[in-house]
């Protein structure tokens, strides 16, 4: 037997099936029901259970784990499946699973796994169970122990297995990030021991057993003097205790204390005994789960996975095919990329001016060699991608392009002109996406032939690394450039969010009042670090400083004439951000902002002059739990104006935005989670002693007040 064997129906309906050939090795082959990827079932004990019983029983000489899923290998398990279970059913569970790793592990026959695609969660805590690992050396193939992000730990052996198998620093770094590490990455931890191309994976670890090439590994005596030397060392409670104290309070700059895990994990850890610390593991998955953190980050996750269902449902269209993209500037050029790295679809740049189509192309040509230097694509891909781009001075392919994508200023009437001058050339079926922040869809389409195929797309800055997309129809956009569009931000590997055609829509509506507010306190004499730490211990990743100078604080300014214009002085920015306008603060875009910038573009320390420019003194005053309170509250007392405003189709979908758009602490549930945590009665209240203080900014919005009587 040298070719797998192609499953395309599980006839026992279970995640394994396992079938023993003439040779005695037992191929069991990975592929769960109802569901584009292999997501372990709540019975996956009992299954390999079963399997393991069939390998005794048939006396196979080996076994060789490998999916029937191509590009995928085992996805994970949705920890929301345990949502029903009460503490000691929790530590049964995570002891089963253990345990049925530890007979896996423990059987008298070598056992393989093949991996080809995403090895994540319990996946790869079976993997790290098995005694020989091979990967594909494909770019999709990736690893990871990710249960930290939803407030948990791994649960089935990885805690003690993974230090014990690359070594307790780097284990510990992977366990408190649930960062993917590629094929190269695992290779050179020790995480996998060879990697093949994937059409020779199944053929490879085959051969491997038929050779009797692969050990029995007993932990108890180590293969290598390395690894024999790293044992005694980490064994050692002295060193273990300290290496552990300084990566806790490495991760403590991060998280800052808002995750109960992290410090769950380091305590864990710190226990050298196998047995030990899977006793911690069991009791520690009973304690988490019960968590307020962990309930609203995996509710959170499953809200943006059914998210991505309908979504993905709705827009079940045809694939775009040909794009134009309108403007050469940084977003245009970002939108270029994006389009052919992740939709691989032709994409053509037009701009008056040759010199910035050049800048652009050399852009994309930059953000391409990136993701090739961190193994993402390969030099071929990058190449074929890169040859997808073109640009000119002029409109082309006015047959072939079906999506458009106007990417210029914000100026209303030279976007109008854009739509007009796209619908005289292209043809009838091409759709129109304006790329706006603030501008109304429906203005935009007045001037429009065809104002059914004309829809908005509002990306975010970066446009490379923002996860989410807005997608805006006005009144008379039909389904199908709905469906169409919404099929393009997947294409482009973006999370749509459908939202009304209102200023500001809803991503920069909540964002912009908290960046207002931290501007304000810098005026009041804050300073620019402790501003952004303040709101970094509330749970934001980055200050909103820091985020103005990420987005440009130029695009801040521009876009709020009409922000102010439709909310009043909700949004009025202060006088002194004019100063720094004429001083040139655009933040990274030229290293002059909040912060200074080394020449790789890194943010380095806060740029003290910003107090001369703005004619102030830091003084700091203020407590952080002051600096964040007046700057969440802006922020929550506009996402209510939103939701009284009908601008987001439900609470569930606006937690999620809230996080992937707007920097919203994951942790907390999304923003109306965190409303509905603290009260509507507190947070009226918090906001009438603000207004007293600080001014009408404050005045809470009608829908809380009705809610907090």
């Amino acid at each position: 037997m040298t070719e797998q064997i192609e499953l395309t129906l599980n006839p026992e309906n279970t995640a394994f099936h396992v079938e023993i050939d003439q040779n005695r090795i037992a191929v069991v082959h990975i592929l769960t029901q109802d569901s584009d990827a292999n997501w372990l079932p709540e019975t996956f004990v009992e299954e390999l259970r079963s399997v393991i019983g069939k390998v005794i029983y048939q006396q196979a000489r080996a076994v060789l784990f490998i999916s029937a899923r191509k590009q995928n290998f085992i996805q994970g398990f949705k920890p929301s499946i345990l949502a029903e279970k009460n503490e000691a059913l929790l530590k049964q569970f995570s002891q089963e699973a253990q345990a049925i790793m530890r007979e896996l592990n423990t059987l008298k026959v070598p056992v393989v796994a093949a991996i080809d695609g995403n090895c994540f969660s319990v996946g790869l805590e079976l993997a790290l169970a098995c005694d020989y690992r091979i990967a594909s050396d494909e770019i999709y193939t990736q690893f990871a122990l990710p249960q930290i992000r939803s407030g948990i730990l791994p649960f089935a052996g990885g805690t003690q297995r993974l230090p014990r198998l690359i070594g307790l620093v780097p284990a510990t770094e992977l366990l408190l990030s649930g960062d993917k590490v590629n094929v190269e990455q695992a290779l050179k931890l020790g995480l996998i021991d060879m990697a093949v191309p994937a059409n020779r994976l199944f053929q490879v670890a085959y051969q491997l057993l038929l050779d009797n090439q692969v050990q029995k590994i007993d932990p108890k005596r180590p293969l290598t003097p390395l690894k024999k030397w790293r044992k005694q060392l980490e064994g050692n409670q002295y060193y273990r205790n300290k290496v552990l104290d300084r990566l806790e309070n490495r991760a403590w700059q991060r998280t800052f204390g808002n995750y109960p895990a992290v410090q769950e994990l380091i305590e864990l850890l710190k226990e050298p005994h196998f047995r030990a610390g899977l006793h911690l593991e069991q009791q520690l998955l009973a304690k988490l789960f019960q968590t307020e953190t962990s309930r609203v980050l995996i509710d959170l996750k499953r809200t943006e996975r059914a998210m991505k269902d309908k979504y993905a449902i709705r827009g079940n269209v045809q694939d775009i095919s040909q794009v134009s993209i309108l403007g050469s500037g940084y977003m245009g050029a970002g939108i270029a990329y994006l389009t052919a790295n992740y939709a691989q679809v032709p994409v053509r740049i037009k701009d008056i001016h040759p010199s910035e189509i050049q800048k652009a192309l050399r852009t994309c040509f930059e953000l391409m060699q990136k993701e090739a230097e961190h193994k993402k694509i390969s030099s071929g891909v990058m190449i074929q991608r890169m040859n997808l781009i073109t640009g000119g001075e002029r409109l082309v392919a006015a047959k072939s392009t079906d999506f458009v994508i106007e990417a210029v200023y914000e100026d209303l009437k030279l976007k109008q002109r854009m739509l007009q001058e796209s619908e005289n050339y292209y043809n009838d079926h091409a759709i129109f996406a304006t790329n706006t922040s603030t501008l109304s869809i429906k203005e935009i389409a007045s001037v429009a032939q065809r104002p059914q195929n004309v829809i908005g797309f509002h990306y975010f800055s970066p446009v490379t690394t923002q996860p989410m997309v807005e997608i805006i129809p006005h009144e008379g956009t039909c389904e199908h450039t709905i469906a169409t569009a919404i099929h393009f931000a997947i294409q482009q590997g973006k999370v749509p969010l459908l939202v009304s055609d209102t200023r500001g829509f809803f991503i920069n509506r909540i964002l912009t009042p908290l960046l207002l507010e931290a501007i304000e306190c810098l005026i009041d004499g804050e300073s620019i670090e402790f501003i952004d730490r303040s709101l970094q211990e509330f749970g934001f990743k980055l200050g909103p400083l820091a985020i103005i100078d990420e987005m440009g604080l130029d695009v801040l300014v521009k876009s709020n004439p009409t922000l102010v214009e439709a909310f009043g002085e909700r949004f009025v920015m202060p006088q002194a951000v004019n100063l720094l306008i004429r001083n040139e603060r655009k933040g990274c875009k030229n290293k002059r902002g909040f912060y200074l910038y080394n020449t790789q573009g890194e943010r380095v320390q806060e740029d003290k002059s910003i107090y001369h420019v703005m004619e102030t003194i830091a003084q700091n005053d203020l407590e952080a739990e002051e600096i964040a309170r007046r700057c969440i509250l802006r922020m929550i007392n506009e996402a209510a104006w939103c939701l009284q405003e009908n601008v987001i189709q439900s609470a569930e979908e606006g937690n999620v935005a809230s996080v992937l758009g707007a920097h919203f602490p994951q942790f907390r549930g999304g923003i109306y989670a965190y409303i509905e945590k603290i009260g509507a009665k507190e947070i009226v209240r918090q906001l009438q002693l603000h207004e007293t203080r600080y001014g009408k900014r404050f005045k809470p919005c009608d829908w809380l007040v009705q809610k907090a009587e």
